[in-house]
């Protein structure tokens, strides 16, 4: 009975022993087959804790450059700037000749080339050899200033500043940086072309503009006391509101008790311009219920007859100001017939275009007197930004 189990059994034991023999076979020759990861692990301590581990990968034979522990020419510099960009979702892969950056599966694969890298290392060296020679130049005009000058040339690469002149060094300039900036414009401006010239005043002038109509914008709501606003103004007007050559506070003219205004301009024609400054929350117009229109506020009221009182002084007293004005700030007036400006008050608060109309017509009625509000004076200032835009725009594409 035994035997005859034996006969059964047999050979199917030595079929499935067989068979695992096989499957052995297959699976050690798949295994010499597989390829092999092409990567490397950084290991070296140049790279840092954050870095260390990551995979380096690269396509083809293990290029020269690239050791064992993941230290290569500006790997650590390539690979902190990916992580910046990218977080830990890329992979870099070392190439013969493709660059080149594609997503797949939220997974960055940043693609460098040999060429790449060799370009990267130039550029270093170029770069690392001015700076020595500049060290060297420095050090020598200090030790042997009667052979070495400070002033001796620096040999320059092309394409230097452009690569480190960017708004963001601005905060970390020396005072030595912006002397030698301040120095070699003058000479740089007188150069270039008349159009090029132009460009970089407007691009100059824009950027400028951008952040004051940025800040004015937001401090109109902030509720800031009258004192505030006519420090803002004052400092600031030559630039909002063009077409003025001058400011001129306090006039320290002695007749009598005669009070004369605060602050005034002067136009690029030689006038006067008389300046109130009232807040941006200045109550403007008042309703009258009974017959449905709107007049002025009693406060606007007031700065108005101060106004025309300043007007009339200003008048009356031309020959004294005239004096003035040439004697201390160089100006000479061909007439003095001032206008005055208020400035005060937001239109954008009103509740209704009722009340919008009936300003109108009141600051029309208005005589010798300009009146100005804040949200106005913002869109003059963005309006003026737009037109330099424009101008800039036309000059770039002109050259």
């Amino acid at each position: 009975m035994r035997w005859c189990t034996y006969l059964i059994t047999g050979p199917i034991n030595h079929y499935k022993m067989n068979m695992k023999h096989k499957k052995n076979n297959q699976s050690i020759k798949n295994a010499s087959t597989k390829k092999v990861p092409k990567y490397v692990i950084v290991s070296n301590i140049i790279y840092g804790k954050k870095l260390i581990g990551t995979k380096i990968f690269y396509e083809g034979k293990k290029p020269k450059q690239l050791n064992n522990d993941g230290s290569i020419k500006f790997g650590k510099h390539i690979l902190e700037n990916l992580k910046e960009k990218f977080g830990n979702k890329f992979r870099w892969v070392i190439t013969k000749e493709e660059n080149s950056i594609n997503k797949r599966y939220g997974i960055y694969t940043v693609k460098i080339s040999i060429g790449l890298l060799s370009k990267m290392n130039k550029e270093y060296w170029d770069l690392g050899r001015d700076i020595k020679n500049d060290i060297v130049r420095h050090i020598f005009a200090t030790e042997f200033p009667e052979y070495y000058s400070s002033n001796d040339s620096v040999l320059y690469t092309p394409g230097t500043l452009s690569r480190i002149i960017k708004s963001e060094i601005i905060p970390t300039l020396s005072s030595d940086d912006k002397d030698a900036i301040i120095n070699f414009l003058p000479d740089f401006i007188a150069s270039e072309s008349i159009g090029s010239v132009n460009l970089l005043k407007a691009t100059t002038e824009v950027k400028s503009l951008r952040e004051l109509a940025k800040y004015l914008a937001k401090e109109i709501n902030n509720g800031h006391a009258e004192s505030w606003w006519q420090n803002f103004v004052k400092k600031n007007i030559l630039i909002i509101q063009q077409g003025y050559i001058k400011a001129v506070e306090k006039m320290n003219i002695g007749i009598g008790n005669t009070k004369f205004p605060d602050f005034v301009l002067v136009t690029h024609d030689n006038y006067l311009d008389i300046l109130e400054i009232k807040r941006p929350n200045t109550k403007l117009v008042a309703l009258d219920k009974s017959r449905n229109n709107y007049f002025w506020d009693p406060e606007l009221a007031k700065a108005i007859i101060q106004m025309e009182n300043y007007i009339s002084t200003v008048t009356k007293h031309s020959d004294q100001i005239r004096s003035y004005l040439k004697d201390n700030y160089n100006i000479e007036l061909q007439v003095l017939k001032p206008r005055g400006v208020i400035l005060a008050g937001d239109a954008n608060k009103f509740n209704c275009q009722k009340e919008k109309d009936d300003l109108r017509l009141l600051t029309q009625s208005l005589k010798n007197i300009t009146f100005v509000t804040y949200d106005e004076l913002s869109t003059r200032l963005i309006n003026y930004i737009k037109v330099l835009e424009d101008f800039g725009a036309k000059i770039k594409k002109s050259d």
